[in-house]
């Protein structure tokens, strides 16, 4: 008797289209929350460069410029599994939202800051607020792509994460070079502003609305 052949599917894909059509703004909404992820990094690295000018302009001593620093990065790695479950339980949307905008806030109180004790909270919340930013682009691409995208989506997440660190001391320094030495170094800080207002407008344009799943637990 001849044989016959069965075409079988790949499980991982047939399961992944037979939820629906993947969303068609999602390419567009993951490059708003790069955007958005982009200056949270590169906050991280073009400080460095800052920190000479902000110490003549501000009168700031050797500890409050560590502090410039190191406040940011604790800051930023203290929150992202505070933020990851909160997004998940409040939304990944609503969360990406509130971490833009107040990282836009506190980018603009580092920027404007009159003295070194303003400057050092200022970047505290920035850290703060870029913590809880960072983990909902991560669980926003397991949203919107399919298994079969994810590995371009992420790759992308991962070239603006070396961009980013890659790039900030060079940007800082031509930034400073144009605006000069006291200018210069708020400029740095200011510059997220536009960047991150026009983020939060393409989210809430690009990134769909998120059905409600299961009552909200309480923050433990």
């Amino acid at each position: 008797m001849p044989t016959v052949r069965r075409r079988v599917a790949s499980p991982v894909v047939a399961g992944d289209r037979s939820m629906g059509e993947p969303d068609p703004r999602r390419w567009r909404a993951l490059g708003a929350c790069v955007c958005a992820l982009y200056i949270t990094l590169l906050d991280v690295s073009i400080v460095n460069v800052a920190l000479v000018p902000i110490g003549r302009d501000t009168g700031a001593g050797p500890a409050q410029l560590q502090w410039v620093v190191s406040g940011y990065a604790l800051a930023f790695g203290m929150v992202p599994i505070i933020g990851g479950r909160l997004g998940d339980d409040r939304g990944r949307r609503l969360m990406l939202q509130i971490g833009i905008a107040s990282f836009v806030v506190f980018s603009a109180m580092v920027g404007l800051a009159p003295n070194p004790t303003v400057l050092v909270a200022g970047r505290v919340l920035q850290g703060l607020a870029g913590g809880l930013l960072n983990p909902q682009v991560a669980g926003l691409v397991q949203q919107l792509f399919p298994r079969w995208e994810r590995g371009r989506a992420f790759g992308l997440i991962g070239t603006a994460v070396g961009v980013a660190t890659a790039t900030g001391p060079v940007l800082g320094g031509v930034i400073i070079a144009l605006g000069g030495p006291t200018l210069g170094w708020r400029l740095c800080f200011l510059v997220n502003v536009p960047i991150g207002i026009t983020a939060l407008v393409l989210v809430r344009a690009w990134l769909p609305p998120e059905p409600r799943v299961g009552p909200v637990r309480p923050l433990d």
